[in-house]
């Protein structure tokens, strides 16, 4: 098994507890607040790995150039974006639709992958994408009753748009990520995946700051106040952010993405033996097609 993917599981796997502990505090921070314990309490995690690695590395700082911090802050204003996107698309009635678009983003991924980077992508991964996205969305929809019509409106919505414009805009993110870390001057893969994340989290967590500092104060000091749970999620945002530009340094992004989306199947896993809720016949066939859509990308 080649290195990336198990990085990525990890990845993954860390994200889905991220992303557990940050709901658990949508309550008491607020939808911006949750958000940006991710990037705010991730500084001192990323940054003593970063510092880990360069002890026990014998290769130099890979100094940024002007074209690497050009592709970390596309990546991170993008991250960003897509994040307040998502935010926004639950106050539509018809969010569930744009939730399912908003899974497309390895499909976009790859399209940006090929045209903008000159990636090769071939007939299996194709068909791995294909699937995958399909096995998402139907997930997205499974537990919900939705009629025809309702279906039908919600296509025509707002909400589908803004679905849509999330999963470009985290596909951006990847893609400027993985440009950033290539861009980055030679040096083993690792010590140039820890470079590009520490500076990523630090530049993101500058931007989120002055945001909630300027509009949604009260939140800003809601996160610094509920410090304890902030590091818990910033602890494992550290993690899923060192092991998805590991990841990236070692693949193209959207292999790596649609192995990612195992994320779904650790999260359906926690709601089966932790939260003892049962799964339905169709969150069943999209589980399968999901984990048949990363075997074809593992052994593509």
């Amino acid at each position: 098994m080649e290195l990336w993917i198990p990085i990525t599981l990890t990845a993954a796997f860390a994200q889905t507890i991220r992303t557990a502990i940050q709901r658990q505090m949508k309550g008491p921070l607020g939808d911006y607040g949750a958000s940006a314990i991710r990037f705010i309490y991730a500084i001192p995690f990323a940054w003593l790995w970063f510092f880990l690695v360069f002890t026990n590395s014998d290769d130099p700082f890979p100094m940024p150039s002007a074209v690497s911090v050009g592709w970390l802050f596309v990546g991170g204003i993008a991250q960003i974006i897509f994040t307040v996107l998502l935010v926004k698309l639950f106050s539509y009635r018809n969010f569930l639709v744009g939730i399912a678009f908003s899974k497309t983003e390895v499909l976009f991924a790859a399209i940006f992958e090929a045209v903008i980077l000159a990636a090769a992508i071939n007939l299996q991964f194709g068909l791995a994408i294909f699937l995958g996205t399909l096995a998402v969305v139907m997930l997205s929809f499974s537990g919900k009753s939705l009629s025809i019509v309702e279906l039908a409106a919600g296509l025509r919505s707002q909400a589908t748009l803004i679905g849509i414009l999330c999963g470009i805009a985290l596909a951006g993110s990847v893609l400027g990520f993985r440009a950033a870390i290539n861009s980055l001057p030679e040096a083993g893969f690792l010590v140039r995946a820890t470079t590009g994340a520490a500076l990523a989290v630090v530049g993101q967590s500058i931007i989120v700051c002055l945001y909630l500092f300027i509009y949604r104060r009260n939140e800003l000091v809601a996160a610094l106040r509920l410090w304890k749970v902030g590091l818990a999620a910033g602890f494992f945002a550290a993690i899923s952010t060192a092991c998805w530009f590991s990841a990236f340094a070692l693949q193209l992004a959207a292999p790596v993405r649609a192995v990612g989306q195992a994320e779904i199947i650790f999260t359906t896993v926690i709601t089966i033996f932790i939260f003892k809720q049962k799964i339905s016949r169709v969150e069943v066939i999209g589980i399968v097609s999901l984990l048949s859509s990363i075997l074809l990308v593992i052994y593509n």
